[in-house]
């Protein structure tokens, strides 16, 4: 072993001291949660889906009085229950009647976020059990695949270590693990309220939660680190003002990155093969990133419909034409709507979705924006609900026009936002339903065309060879987008992560 490797060892032992002096002992907890003590997964990993409906994830109608056969993690074999018999060696699953869908992709989650802004030690002390819930409750909610843009450094590794051993459920990650923001002096950019970590807190977390190199050499250094720790994607921001109807006097005062600065980033996702994953809500500035990818010959993906202005065609054409996608996340304007009653929601069985000290702090954070909201137009606001509400019908439009153009996806920001709740993908998918798009495409976004965006061939259909990821819904979500919001089973590479609604043993219990 050389001596650098001796040297991370013992950091990395140290870490872990610190987390549980710091954080206390949440592993234990974790371990009653586990899908391997779930009583489904020891019946054998050769699995047989009877009297079902299919959805496949291609086709726009449901295959009716179906079979499907996994083995270890794979589809063996899909067909008419007619055509494909039941091996005796099966562990036979009666559906009675359900519908089977690909395991759901979400293209823009936050998985370990605290729900937390003021690091006090009850919010440090509860963040990883927090985490849990959140990761939990996106594969509870069917998503058995989930794109994350970024968080605490160190809880990402490592809850994406525990999902994939089975540890806890949750879905497969594909990751940033960290957002590349801008910084001007003492002034931050978008997301300003993501604060600069302390070098301790930086170093427990392995990392900013966003990291904001001061010198192109920082820049370069920070992308190849998302390579070399085996990240899928950059995330980065470019973003010209804050989420407020009122603006800054300058743009000194909210920092966006220089177009050489954007052009590194582009640059290194081209040369490593990463896709860029860009922050930009605003017209001028999803354009100003469009063409500076197609200078470049990078791949991108905007994140969040631009909701200032339309959408020019000339835009929509050259991302059709370059294989650049946008992913809507409409529910991060739309929630605005409905603030007060989240404040409702936060009393609803807050243990099984929220720690308590996230609990508080995410009350008075979504209660602020509410008071603030007569301000809209005379302050610069972090969130300016009433400016969302204002510029809606710009999503609806942009959301329809990059539908027909063939450039979006699928993609909630859950845990990005005060209001991103786990468990919450249905509401995403009730904004489509009501920007008129149709049901079979909603379900394709969510599985096969979220697959094609990530360049995953092995999952988001059901077909034989492809990962067993599968989950069920009571009832056609093809007439009823509803059904979605309640899923009974959820598999994830032949492991059933949820069966009939028995979920693994709670915290508590």
């Amino acid at each position: 072993m050389t001596i650098r490797k001796i040297l991370d060892a013992f950091d990395a032992n140290l870490r872990s001291a610190v987390k549980s002096i710091i954080m206390g002992d949440y592993t234990s907890p974790l371990s009653r949660v586990s899908p391997l003590v779930h009583d489904m997964n020891t019946v054998g990993n050769r699995i047989a889906f009877t009297n079902c409906n299919i959805f496949d994830g291609i086709h726009s109608e449901l295959k009716e009085d179906m079979t499907v056969l996994v083995e270890g993690d794979k589809i063996l074999d899909v067909g008419h229950k007619k055509k494909i018999p039941v091996p005796d060696n099966f562990y036979l699953v009666d559906a009675e009647g359900q519908t089977l869908l690909p395991g759901l992709i979400d293209n823009h989650v936050h998985a370990c976020s605290p729900f937390a802004y003021e690091a006090n030690t009850s919010a440090v002390r509860q963040m990883p059990l927090q985490i849990a819930l959140n990761v939990m409750r996106t594969a509870y909610s069917g998503v058995t695949t989930a794109c994350d843009m970024g968080g605490p450094q160190g809880f990402i590794k490592e809850f994406t270590k525990r999902v994939d051993k089975n540890m806890i459920p949750g879905p497969r990650f594909l990751n940033s693990y960290t957002l590349i923001s801008p910084q001007k002096g003492g002034k931050l950019g978008y997301p300003s309220q993501v604060a600069i970590l302390n070098p301790f807190k930086a170093w427990l977390l392995e990392g900013q939660v966003a990291t904001r190199p001061t010198t192109l050499s920082d820049l370069k250094k920070t992308c190849y680190k998302i390579k070399d720790n085996g990240g899928t994607h950059l995330k980065t921001t470019y973003q010209p003002h804050p989420f407020s109807k009122k603006k800054h006097a300058t743009q000194d005062d909210f920092p966006i990155f220089a177009d050489d600065w954007m052009k590194t980033i582009l640059g290194i996702g081209k040369e490593t093969g990463l896709v860029v994953d860009i922050h930009s809500p605003y017209g001028a500035g999803a354009e100003k990133c469009v063409d500076l990818a197609i200078e470049v010959g990078a791949k991108i993906r905007i994140q969040h419909m631009t909701f200032d202005t339309d959408l020019k065609a000339t835009v929509l054409r050259k991302m059709r034409d370059y294989g650049f996608y946008i992913i809507p996340t409409a529910m991060v304007f739309g929630d605005s709507f409905h603030m007060p009653e989240f404040i409702s929601w936060l009393d609803t069985n807050p243990k099984a979705y929220m720690m308590p000290e996230a609990n508080r702090q995410i009350r008075a954070r979504i209660q602020k924006g509410i008071d603030l909201e007569p301000y809209s137009g005379q302050i610069v606001m972090e969130h300016d609900y009433a400016y969302f509400r204002e510029q809606f019908n710009f999503v609806r439009r942009n959301t329809q026009k990059a539908h027909n153009a063939g450039i979006i996806g699928f993609g909630t920001d859950i845990g990005g936002t005060n209001t991103g709740f786990f468990g919450r993908i249905c509401a995403e998918v009730m904004h489509y339903v009501e920007f008129g798009i149709s049901l079979p495409d909603i379900l394709k976004y969510m599985t096969s065309v979220n697959a094609k965006i990530n360049g995953l061939d092995d999952r988001g259909v059901i077909q034989p060879g492809k990962l067993a990821d599968l989950i069920t819904v009571n009832g056609n979500p093809l007439i009823d987008p509803a059904v979605l919001s309640d899923v009974p089973t959820v598999m994830k590479g032949g492991v059933f992560l949820k069966y009939k609604g028995m979920e693994s043993a709670s915290f508590g219990d």
